[in-house]
């Protein structure tokens, strides 16, 4: 069980940091104007960070509390899902969003949001 509960823990620090990539990665593949596509890139950085800072980080003192964060972990994951998605990575974005359900449930089962 120790395991397991490290395991997931790793896999939501990966799946944060992907997150972020991801965030940065596709609009540089995706936009052709050359300072649009940074700017948009930086912008997709900073909004996912300054969310998450607020509303998901432990320490954050405005953490939302279940069900809420659940529901806001899955709405800010769609985001790299989509851009995945639009990239035409379609079983990327699958595959990533299957390990956020899966990351999500071994969390709520191992009670790491008390």
């Amino acid at each position: 069980m120790y395991f397991l509960k490290w395991s997931n823990r790793l896999l939501a620090f990966s799946l944060e940091i992907m997150m972020l990539i991801i965030a940065v990665y596709a609009p540089i593949k995706l936009i052709v104007t050359p300072w649009i596509k940074y700017a948009v890139a930086a912008g997709l950085l900073v909004f996912i960070i300054v969310l998450w800072g607020i509303w998901a980080a432990p320490s954050s003192a405005s953490r939302l509390k279940l069900p809420y964060l659940v529901i806001f972990k899955f709405l800010i994951y769609l985001l790299p899902t989509f851009l995945l998605y639009k990239m035409g990575m379609k079983n990327y974005a699958g595959i990533l969003y299957a390990l956020v359900v899966i990351n999500e449930i071994v969390a709520l089962l191992f009670h790491e949001y008390n």
